[in-house]
């Protein structure tokens, strides 16, 4: 029965999201959808076919997705939507973007897409000085602003807006935001109300460690929608295939490992409970591993890949489910324990490893019913390998730990700093002849 149930694939989310509906299909106020229309914005990107529905509910979003992929769009419709149904507040909706040449942009977008709404907005950012016009825009109770986060900490200290007013925050580019002030944004972010009394939705280009742990703090249980595209050139990177039984994996994976030295290496497994089987396996060898559960909530995972990007873990393993929240790209070896059964699984792994390291993919007879359709897929066959000699390609667990025990004795040992010792000898005071 165990291994019946072992057998069962996970669920997982499809990796090219469906898109192209129109914006008529989402519950958008007819007004806004009449507007768009006019304007040409007919049919959503994959981000928008993704991200309105959570944003439309009023709740946090975390979204990962390149320059162009319609983001902007995105939260603008959410504000409007927001503003059209109920009326709106001074200084309700608050964009934080990275420069003032991206608030003046969006600003004016913005107001022409909403010029026959009762709402007013205006850009509060400026290299040097800020203009009149800005300044009186926001003295008379700008219902959106769009600003920076040097100058939104101007508005908090000035006392222009009032915290509590903000409903809605949207941080575009937060990856880079944090990069470049993490301070102060944290400072900023801990005046506004709490996670649930408002709705903040988050954009990132790239996922970094620092933003996702501070997007958390404000956030309440946020949707998170990480968008990639797999990658299309294998070019600069070295790709073979083994032929192997499932008896002989796991020893012909302890080869592969030796043979590589022990680098860091992302292992994936098509199902999750093999995924910890294996985990716990090479953990008893001595190995640091981790494996990265799908299920797990932000701070849990975040902690695996942090241990993972330092030097606590040497070992990730992971489900395609759980491929979207790795955030380590610059991997020396990837080994796919188990086949893909898609290419587009196939490249999404691939994106985990930076050019010119290796793929070893493992192909048992489960994995040889969808490999020549992955194969043909991709549009190019993966070199074999054949693993021979077998004595140096197949390690057993025994030899396999004496070779982990002999290279942790022979790493240099980091130096022992002693305490020094408290004296014993009694305190002698002078005498000061009083």
């Amino acid at each position: 029965m165990e291994a019946a149930i072992s057998k069962v694939r996970e669920m997982r989310p499809l990796a090219v999201a469906l898109h192209g509906r129109p914006f008529s299909s989402f519950p958008i106020h007819p007004d806004l959808i009449k507007v768009l229309e006019e304007r040409g914005f007919t049919k959503t990107t994959i981000i928008q076919d993704l991200v309105l529905p959570q944003a439309l509910k009023g709740h946090d979003v975390i979204v990962k997705a390149k320059r162009g992929s319609g983001k902007a769009l995105t939260y603008i419709i959410a504000i409007l939507d927001r503003f059209l149904h109920k009326t709106p507040q001074k200084n309700e909706a608050i964009v934080l973007v990275t420069n003032p040449e991206r608030a003046a942009e969006l600003s004016s977008f913005t107001r022409e897409l909403g010029r026959t709404f009762s709402f007013t907005l205006t850009p509060f950012a400026a290299k040097e000085k800020i203009p009149e016009e800005q300044l009186k825009a926001v003295e008379r109770e700008a219902h959106l602003i769009f600003t920076t986060p040097y100058w939104f900490n101007r508005l908090l200290k000035w006392r222009l807006i009032s915290p509590q007013n903000v409903k809605i925050l949207v941080l575009d580019e937060f990856d880079q935001m944090v990069l470049e002030n993490r301070m102060l944004l944290e400072s900023m972010l801990s005046k506004l109300p709490l996670p649930g009394e408002r709705q903040g939705l988050v954009f990132m280009e790239n996922l970094r460690y620092e933003a996702l742990e501070l997007a958390y703090k404000f956030l309440k249980e946020p949707d998170e929608i990480y968008i990639e595209i797999g990658r299309d050139d294998f070019s600069n990177l070295k790709l073979s295939l083994f032929h192997v039984s499932s008896e002989e994996k796991f020893m012909l994976l302890l080869g592969v490992l030796d043979k590589y030295h022990w680098p860091k290496a992302i292992i994936f497994v098509n199902n999750k409970l093999e995924a910890q089987k294996l985990c716990d396996e090479l953990k008893r060898l001595g190995l640091k591993a981790v494996f990265l559960k799908p299920d797990l909530g932000p701070e849990y995972r975040l902690r695996f890949l942090k241990q993972f990007a330092g030097k606590e873990a040497d070992i990730l393993i992971a489900t395609d489910a759980g491929c979207r929240f790795i955030q380590q790209d610059g991997v020396p070896l990837l080994i796919n324990y188990d086949l893909p059964e898609t290419a587009e699984e196939f490249r999404q792994r691939a994106l985990k490893v930076k050019d010119g390291g290796a793929i070893i993919s493992f192909c048992d007879e489960e994995g040889a019913f969808f490999l020549e359709f992955l194969e043909k897929e991709l549009g190019f066959k993966i070199p074999v390998l054949w693993p021979e000699p077998e004595e140096e390609w197949f390690l057993s667990p025994v030899v396999t730990r004496e070779k982990i025990s002999s290279r942790a004795k022979a790493l240099p040992k980091k130096p022992v700093t002693r305490r020094a010792k408290h004296s014993r000898r009694p305190v002698r005071f002078k005498k000061t002849g009083r």
